[in-house]
């Protein structure tokens, strides 16, 4: 039986999350595009971002985020694939669940990019 989350903290045990999985692409010479930087690998390269997600998983993390930090529908229209946001955003969870699966009894895969305000202006900023 997997040890969970909630049994890491409550024995007062770190918590390990992965890596900057958008750097990692990069690195690879996945496809980065200049509005919606990684998420694009998502459709393009799904075997590399799921390799990423395996080697934080075995590097000992015991959270992984999906590729989703550029994925909401207004950074996506950016690449002319405001269209596909639902399905560029389903892959990604796929790609980090089979990562998971695959992996040392991860019970849980979380989404990542909704934690901050993505508008690609700063909150406050006057560009009239």
């Amino acid at each position: 039986m997997a040890v969970t989350l909630e049994d890491k903290l409550s024995s007062g045990q770190v918590i390990v999350l992965d890596g900057a999985t958008g750097t990692e692409i990069a690195r690879l010479g996945g496809e980065m595009h200049s509005a919606a930087w990684c998420a694009v690998a998502n459709k393009t390269h799904p075997d590399m971002v799921r390799q990423i997600h395996e080697d934080y998983v075995r590097a000992g993390a015991d959270v992984i985020t999906t590729n989703t930090f550029a994925t909401c529908r207004h950074v996506l229209a950016g690449a002319g694939m405001a269209d596909e946001t639902v399905a560029i955003n389903r892959r990604a969870v796929e790609l980090a669940c089979e990562a998971r699966d695959r992996g040392r009894g991860l019970t849980t895969c979380l989404r990542g990019g909704k934690l901050v305000q993505h508008t690609g202006v700063a909150a406050g900023d006057n560009h009239s």
